[in-house]
């Protein structure tokens, strides 16, 4: 999912930062032939989101989607900000139109696996995760939403059978999340494996997010909502913003709007 992404994706999209994550590579258009607004228009989105202002973020796609609505970069770009920006429900129309323009690249979108994870469409959601493990095997992020999809759409019994392979994730605390959704570790073990990463390092901070991020969504699954959204605020105290701390955020509003 966000394997080399991490810090890549917290910089504003340039035409370079587009050809980076695939946007264009797909049409097989220069980077100048890309509207120049449009590149503006996705920067401004983006910058928003960066400061916080999902409000700002939301309108600015909605501008996107409305000026430059024959343009497969501004379906796809405006379908990342209002997922970040918590508009799940705005994201999905236009990660649809991306993927019957370019059926080949729907396996790359796991942007949308979570979008229809976010929408309660768990069956869509977990054939995306099985998809996108064709292109990106080693990812254990890739595996946790897949084993939330079924958790959620059937059991978690059935969820842990058929749990997706993901070898070679050397990213803390990944491997011991991968084992705790099989049942082989424990939230001890988690927090543990980021203990011991450098004090006060990115990598630590982004550590600490994971591990309460997908702690929240394994007790998510397990029917454990109070617990889940005990984790996922923690996880939202991290300060770094990028596209997954704004998708943590986007599940904590959504777990708190669902409880009773």
């Amino acid at each position: 999912m966000l394997r080399a992404n991490w810090a890549s994706l917290r910089r504003f999209w340039s035409a370079a930062a587009l050809v980076g994550l695939g946007l264009l590579a797909v049409s097989g258009r220069a980077v100048a032939q890309v509207p120049e607004g449009l590149v503006i228009a996705i920067d401004n989105g983006n910058e928003a989101l960066n400061r916080g202002d999902r409000a700002a973020a939301i309108a600015l796609a909605d501008g996107i989607v409305k000026d430059f609505d024959k343009e497969p970069v501004a379906w796809r770009s405006a379908g990342d900000i209002y997922l970040r920006a918590g508009a799940v429900e705005k994201s999905l129309p236009q990660f649809r139109r991306y993927i019957e323009r370019y059926p080949e690249r729907e396996p790359d979108l796991w942007q949308y696996g979570i979008a229809l994870a976010f929408a309660g469409d768990y069956k869509a959601g977990a054939k995306l995760f099985e998809l996108h493990r064709t292109v990106n095997s080693n990812d254990v992020e890739n595996a946790l939403w897949h084993f939330y999809c079924l958790a959620k759409g059937s059991s978690p019994e059935a969820a842990k059978l058929a749990i997706l392979p993901a070898p070679g994730d050397r990213r803390v605390p990944m491997d011991v999340l991968l084992k705790l959704y099989r049942g082989e570790a424990d939230e001890q073990a988690v927090r543990a494996a980021v203990a011991a990463l450098p004090k006060r390092s990115q990598q630590a901070e982004m550590g600490s997010y994971y591990g309460e991020l997908y702690l929240a969504m394994h007790a998510d699954a397990l029917g454990q909502r109070d617990r889940a959204i005990e984790l996922a605020t923690k996880a939202a105290t991290t300060k770094d913003v990028n596209y997954m701390t704004d998708i943590g955020r986007v599940y904590l509003a959504r777990l708190r709007e669902a409880a009773p």
